[in-house]
This record gives structure tokens, C-alpha cells and sequence, in this order.
């Protein structure tokens, strides 16, 4: 007899004659690995599930609480939500003044969405002094010239077109 490791189940025996019939000892072997990987497949499910299910409910409920059919909805879960924003201030954390850095576009790119607005200290993370003298950078580079104040930087722009072309297969005139 020979041995080979079979893909999703385990260690399999194989008979090199067909004279030898299977022992009940290795059929048993089979259905126990077959058994244990079903199982196991169905835990990681049911874990998943789970995990869906908690994401989605965001609010901490305990014994007790009374709630209504509306309490259980998308609008509901979205004011329970926990908002992911940066722990420290990372200006603080390198000791650098924004206002330096008013002539670096990929820094301050960083602190404005893709219409040319200043970001909002709750989605950046920065204390309300930093915030101040970001959004002062900003307006300065803005006004004189070094950054796109409507749309986004023309670079960015050409990146992306050369990355469309490139996947769609088609090559544009430019």
C-alpha cells in the first residue's frame, strides 16, 4: 500500500492491487476526515454570518432594553456607528508646522477631498489648532497657484487616463 495527501481531505490510503479491499479501519478514517471537514467549513460560515450580523448592528444592546422595529434599521444603526478617525495629530507626533509645508502638493492633497474642499477635522484627526493652520496652507497654495483649487491636479487627472487606457485595451489619440 502507498500513501498520498489528498487536497481537502487528509491523508488518503490508495491499494496498489486490486486484489486487497479496504479495511473498515481506513473507510472509518475517511468519513471521520470528511465528517471534521464539513464541520469545519460549517463553523467558519456560521462565524462569518456572525460577524456580518455584529457589523451590522452597531449599537451595544443589553438585558433589558426595550426597542422598536425603527431601532433595529439602517437610518438607527448609522447614529450608533463608531467613527474611525486618527488617535494622534501627526504633525504633532513629527513636531512640523502645516504651515511649512504649504508648498509640498502631496501633503496638503492629503487634507482635500477630490473637489477641491478642506477635509473636516473629524475625518482628518488633527486638533482644532493644526486643523486652523492646515487649512491656512491650503488657501496660501491655493492662492498662489501651487494647487488646483476646483478640480484635481492635472497630474493625477493624466495618471488616471493612462491607467483607463490601458486597461480597456484601447489606445487614445492624445
Amino acid at each position: 500500500m502507498s500513501t498520498r495527501l489528498a487536497p481537502g481531505l487528509g491523508l488518503q490510503l490508495k491499494l496498489t492491487t486490486k486484489s486487497l479491499q479496504p479495511s473498515p479501519v481506513s473507510q472509518t478514517f475517511k468519513r471521520t476526515a470528511a465528517t471534521t471537514l464539513m464541520s469545519l467549513k460549517r463553523e467558519e460560515l456560521i462565524e462569518q454570518e456572525n460577524y456580518a450580523i455584529s457589523r451590522q448592528l452597531t449599537r451595544q444592546w443589553k438585558v433589558g432594553d426595550v426597542y422598536a422595529p425603527h431601532d433595529l434599521s439602517a437610518a438607527e444603526a448609522r447614529k450608533w456607528r463608531k467613527r474611525n478617525r486618527p488617535r494622534t495629530d501627526a504633525f504633532d507626533a513629527l513636531s512640523i508646522n502645516p504651515l511649512s509645508l504649504y508648498k509640498n502638493f502631496s501633503v496638503m492633497s492629503e487634507y482635500m477631498t477630490e473637489m477641491g474642499r478642506i477635509r473636516h477635522s473629524s475625518s482628518t484627526g488633527l486638533r482644532p489648532v493644526n486643523q486652523r493652520k492646515v487649512a491656512k496652507a491650503i488657501r496660501r497654495a491655493i492662492a498662489l497657484g501651487l494647487m488646483p483649487s476646483v478640480h484635481r491636479h492635472p497630474e493625477y487627472i493624466k495618471s488616471e487616463m493612462e491607467g483607463k487606457r490601458t486597461s480597456s485595451g484601447r489606445v487614445f489619440a492624445s
